[in-house]
């Protein structure tokens, strides 16, 4: 922010003559009597005709109608309005805020604010956010941020649709219409913007003990009454057209406004911050489909920035869901094998007793040819139902009780039928189905139309001297199903009736096989449901089972019936594609187009239904894909491949398609290689210390900055770019820190016991930084080595200060008074603001190298030096500059006034015995 501020500076001095007295319109959205509003906001306006020369701005106040009109007919160059107008114009018309509003509230001056849900205090039925289901609610506008959209979105992410509350009464401007609906008893709970409350009480126009809070947030966060997250206030926007000098030049003065300004005073507010993000107004607004055709536009770098905290509790939580997931498929896999086991038991029984069964028919058929009176009584008696057939022309001889009883006709009728009437099946589909000797399986027709799978064993017999078939009939329909049960448990899931885990691997081994004769490729693909997480918690595991049938429907659908898709657990689904082409540029392309189709058909909505009540929800997915053609590619270096391009996509923003690289493996092998060598050299103290000297004006020697080198055994000097990011995202910087501040002052020491006072400065990581312990720990190391602790500074970088500004100004202040001095490094580079620096108390700034580089070519580095210079003698602290490499810039950097020098020119880092020999004699910093 300071580069911008110093840009912005320069700008103003080269570009002063740009216009004579040009005509700025400012649009501001007014809730109140238009000239009211003007009123209110001309101060502002003479305050930028002050201090923007060349330019006259006005200020014209209108309706939200009236200003979306004028702003469609670009009749201003600025515009002033509420967070979620801003997010519609700038859509429209390419609006970019340049700044944000701080009003004053309770004393204090903030740049957020949010919702507040209320009832009457003696409401005893509703004291939470369900009660509110069923109730009215009053609200001052469906478009009001503050009073209506930031409940509705709090309402959402409680489970509540803004449709199950009875009905949202929309009282119109100002807010305390819908208080005094509550009041009035005419609403039951209302929504209002913070402040209204206490505004309203200091009026006396309510008594706060007639109202109750509901969800309300912790006093600590917020000093106003709150239910919701807070947003960011009205931002000061320009249109697209405004040029890019103007622009700078109004950012600048809007951001020196003071609270004693008149224009503060009058327009009741503190004064102005850089722009919020309003990226978090934009996302609620779509999701609650108030402007539906807005997309998200974040960069990776944006979100590592300023969600660091939320992405390593966003990737704990994903390890979490790692684990359960590891658990569940472990216990699957116990069931898997617990029912497998059960199918071989029942396997096993089934055929001792079909062994038993036909031992005990060749045994009875023995006896029926001894004996046709025994035959005859066993026959007629017998239990199980029995048919004598002619086996010449299929007709029905003769059958007993039982089978009469069985097919639902009587004994008469059936003696007079075909066996044919009753077979559905002709004798060639019967030859396929013969077991083992005289055992078939027919599906037969019952008198009632029904169809039954029956096991018949047949053998000869004679009866009064004719030959005839004897049938013995047992159904076995139950038990032909239990055995499809059983397959179906051992290869198939049984929500989505896709192949699972087992079977596709078998399918996977095949294709394998398949694909080293045939030369032709085939793809393996892994699919994730991107946040299907989210639709469990929100519907419960019934409506998320009802997606998981659907996607895997629409999965079929986009694939040929040779291809194979299974389910593998939880909402992670395979896909083989077989006979692709030969060549690989080609296959690809095809399996892309697969991966494509099946892409979009999972991103289509779903409808899912509970009941009468129908959920519109969308899915994206995540898919990595593998090609593979021979059979020497291991099957689970295949399976672990495209599960790394599927984290691939997600990585890449989710909703995207990734083919598995070669160079991810390696560059993964790579970093777990190195991170292993880091624990190692830690452990034996491979890291080195170099110091590259700090000189004064004259060329002598002041202190120096130390920097890391990790001097490796095999490696040989590892690059601080390769190991520090790796050291930062295992969180070994915070060791390798602690030996660094230890060795430093150690080696102070032993320059104090010479008489040498040199100051040296230690890079401080902001993992080590924000440390709970970290002050402490300074303070130990300084005492137990018995230094001067000004002998020691601490550079902390921009982004470092302004992640966490009130724990960074504690921890400075206790150590600076402890003795320790402080550096801002790389000034200028980052984003801080002047009024974060008056409050940190630092010693120095350092001019960044990126400034030095091209000071003697680029007018526009020289006026930033400058300014630097300036800014550090106004705020009484010392200037150095970083990456001196020749006489011109340091002659340059002289004349703008800077003092002490750092960079090749003097010497380049170097080892700590390099160092002593540098600074010999030297009798500069020496007592």
């Amino acid at each position: 922010m300071i580069r911008i501020f110093i840009t912005a500076l320069l700008l103003v001095i080269a570009h002063g003559a740009y216009a004579n007295n040009q005509e700025m319109r400012i649009g501001v959205l007014s809730f109140r009597p238009l000239e009211q509003t003007r009123m209110q906001w001309q101060p502002t306006a003479d305050f930028l005709n002050n201090h923007v020369p060349g330019f006259h701005f006005s200020i014209k106040a209108l309706y939200y109608n009236d200003l979306d009109l004028a702003a469609n007919r670009h009749e201003f160059d600025f515009i002033v309005t509420n967070p979620e107008h801003y997010v519609s114009v700038r859509r429209d018309h390419g609006l970019s805020a340049i700044a944000t509003l701080m009003p004053m509230v309770e004393g204090h001056p903030i740049t957020m604010f949010g919702g507040v849900i209320l009832t009457r205090a003696d409401r005893s039925d509703i004291n939470t956010l369900q009660d509110l289901r069923g109730k009215i609610i009053a609200s001052p506008a469906e478009q009001s941020l503050g009073g209506y959209l930031m409940q509705r979105w709090t309402l959402y992410k409680q489970g509540i649709g803004i449709r199950e509350v009875s009905r949202v009464h929309f009282t119109g401007m100002p807010h305390d219409k819908a208080l005094l609906e509550v009041t009035s008893g005419a609403a039951d709970a209302a929504f209002v913007r913070t402040g209204i409350l206490e505004s309203m009480e200091r009026e006396g126009k309510i008594r706060p003990d007639q109202f109750k809070v509901l969800n309300r947030q912790p006093s600590g966060k917020f000093p106003q009454l709150l239910s919701t997250d807070l947003y960011p206030e009205w931002p000061f926007a320009a249109m697209p057209d405004v040029p890019d000098v103007l622009l700078k030049q109004v950012t600048l003065a809007l951001l020196n406004i003071q609270p004693q300004d008149i224009a503060a005073q009058r327009g009741n507010y503190f004064g102005f911050s850089p722009p919020g993000n309003y990226a978090t107004v934009e996302a609620m607004m779509q999701r609650l489909a108030v402007n539906p055709e807005l997309a998200h536009e974040f960069s990776l770098r944006d979100v590592a920035r300023k969600y660091v905290l939320e992405l390593v509790g966003g990737g704990l939580l994903v390890l979490l869901i790692l684990l359960a997931a590891a658990i569940y498929l472990a216990r699957n896999n116990r069931r898997l094998q617990s029912s497998y086991r059960e199918r071989e038991r029942l396997d096993h029984q089934l055929q001792s007793a079909n062994a038993t069964l036909e031992e005990k028919v060749a045994t009875r058929t023995r006896e029926l040819q001894i004996s046709e009176a025994r035959f005859r009584q066993m026959f007629e008696h017998h239990a199980s139902p029995m048919m004598l057939i002619d086996p010449l022309g299929g007709a029905v001889v003769d059958v007993n009780q039982a089978a009469a009883e069985f097919y639902g006709y009587r004994i008469a009728e059936m003696q007079a039928m075909n066996i044919a009437q009753i077979n559905l099946q002709t004798e060639e589909d019967c030859r396929p189905q013969q077991t083992k000797g005289n055992c078939f399986f027919f599906s037969h027709q019952l008198a009632s139309g029904e169809v039954r799978l029956v096991e018949v064993h047949s053998s000869p017999v004679e009866v009064d001297s004719r030959p005839l078939l004897f049938f013995i009939v047992h159904d076995i329909t139950e038990r032909r199903h239990l055995e499809e049960k059983m397959h179906d448990l051992a290869f198939y899931d049984l929500l989505t009736k896709l192949p699972n885990r087992r079977l596709l691997l078998d399918r996977l081994e095949k294709a394998l096989l398949s694909g080293t004769r045939s030369r032709h490729h085939s793809a393996l693909m892994f699919l994730d449901l991107d946040h299907f997480k989210v639709l469990n918690d929100l519907h419960g595991h019934d409506i998320g089972d009802q997606l998981l049938v659907e996607v895997a429907n629409r999965i079929l659908g986009c694939i040929r019936e040779q291809d194979s898709a299974a389910r593998f657990g939880g909402d992670e689904f395979v896909v083989m594609i077989e006979d692709l082409s030969e060549n690989l540029s080609d296959a690809v392309n095809q399996a892309d187009s697969v991966a494509e189709k099946i892409r979009c058909a999972l991103a289509a909505p779903y409808l899912l239904k509970r009941g009468e009540e129908v959920i519109s929800h969308h899915c994206s997915s995540s898919i990595g894909v593998t090609l593979f053609r021979d059979h020497e590619e291991n099957l689970e270096q295949l399976l672990k491949w495209t599960d790394m391009a599927m984290y691939h996509a997600k990585d890449a923003g989710r909703n995207v398609i990734r083919f598995f690289d070669p160079v991810m493996q390696t560059a993964i092998e790579n970093r777990a290689a190195l991170e292993n060598d880091l624990h190692t050299a830690l452990e034996e103290r491979q890291f080195e210390l170099f110091y590259q000297i700090q000189v004064d004006r004259d060329g002598r020697a002041e202190g120096a900055e130390v920097l890391l080198r990790w001097r490796h055994p095999q490696r040989g000097l590892v690059s601080p770019a390769q190991f520090i990011p790796l050291a930062e995202d295992t969180g070994l910087i915070v060791p390798i820190g602690e030996w660094v501040l230890d060795t430093v002052c150690a080696q102070i020491a032993k320059w104090q016991g010479e008489q040498r006072n040199l100051v040296i400065a230690v890079n401080v990581s902001a993992k080590q930084f924000r440390q709970s312990n970290f002050v402490e720990l300074v303070q130990q190391i300084i005492q137990r080595h018995q230094v001067s602790p000004a002998l020691l500074k601490l550079e902390l970088t921009e982004s470092l200060v302004l992640d966490n500004i009130q724990d960074t100004i504690d921890k400075m202040k206790v150590l600076k008074a402890f003795g320790v001095s402080f550096s801002m490094d790389d000034f200028g580079t980052g984003y801080s603001s002047l009024s974060y620096l008056k409050q940190l108390p630092l010693d120095q700034i350092k001019i960044d190298q990126s400034f030095v580089r091209d000071i003697a070519t680029d007018k526009t580095d020289l006026v930033m030096v400058k300014t630097i210079v300036d800014l550090g003698v106004n705020f009484e602290m010392d200037v150095i500059a970083e990456g001196v490499e020749s006489e011109v810039q340091l002659g340059l950097l002289k004349q703008c006034g800077c003092s002490r020098f750092q960079g090749y020119l003097f010497s380049k880092p170097v080892p700590v015995e390099a160092f002593e020999l540098l600074i010999k004699g030297d009798t500069v910093g020496q007592a």
